[in-house]
């Protein structure tokens, strides 16, 4: 079998002489945007890059450990019964950091000022599911309804002083978070209707 496996082994090393061909997206206009599509055009075979995936990307590319510590906090909500993708996570710290909706809001975000978010955006996404669930009785993701609607809340509960909001202004956020879903507020384009909605909170 010496021949056989010597054979194999050369057609192995021959890999290594392969010419693969790199085209490098560079250039100051390339934003968030603009990679998303053109890579979308070139893989249109492929599964689909979302924008929150290229962000995520370059935010791994300089804190390694960034898709691992969301994935451990998704991970926590799913024990309690609650599950969210990492896209929604990322959109919750997006508001939290810049109060608008868009991914390309990160990429003037610091590394230490993105895991500064990451933490105080868990604890306000456990504060909007705590009053969610107490006020409400939606405490499981059977139940839970409109989670779109929850990096809104992030978003007003920023602008608030210490973050902190009375029973008054609980209830009447619960009223509206009631509404969203009533009445399907982000049953479309959440993108575009979360820009809204964080435009009326920033005016």
């Amino acid at each position: 079998d010496l021949l056989k496996y010597i054979n194999v082994l050369n057609k192995l090393d021959t890999i290594k002489e392969t010419d693969l061909h790199i085209q490098e997206v560079t250039g100051e206009d390339k934003t968030i945007d603009v990679v998303v599509e053109i890579f979308n055009n070139v893989n249109s075979g492929g599964t689909k890059l979302s924008k929150g995936d290229l962000a995520l990307a370059k935010i791994c590319s300089q804190w390694s450990d960034a898709r691992s510590e969301m994935k451990n906090y998704l991970e926590k909500l799913s024990k309690a019964g609650y599950y969210f993708s990492l896209d929604w996570l990322l959109r919750c710290i997006t508001v939290n950091l810049t109060g608008r909706p868009y991914f390309s809001g990160l990429d003037k975000i610091s590394i230490e000022d993105f895991k500064t978010a990451l933490y105080s955006t868990e604890d306000l996404i456990g504060l909007c599911l705590d009053h969610i669930g107490s006020r409400l009785g939606l405490d499981h993701d059977r139940v839970l309804a409109s989670k779109a609607a929850i990096p809104t809340m992030i978003g007003y509960l920023r602008l608030q002083p210490s973050k902190k909001l009375d029973n008054t202004q609980w209830n009447k956020l619960m009223y509206w978070y009631v509404h969203t879903f009533l009445w399907g507020r982000y049953a479309g384009s959440v993108e575009s209707v979360l820009a809204q909605d964080l435009n009326v909170l920033a005016n």
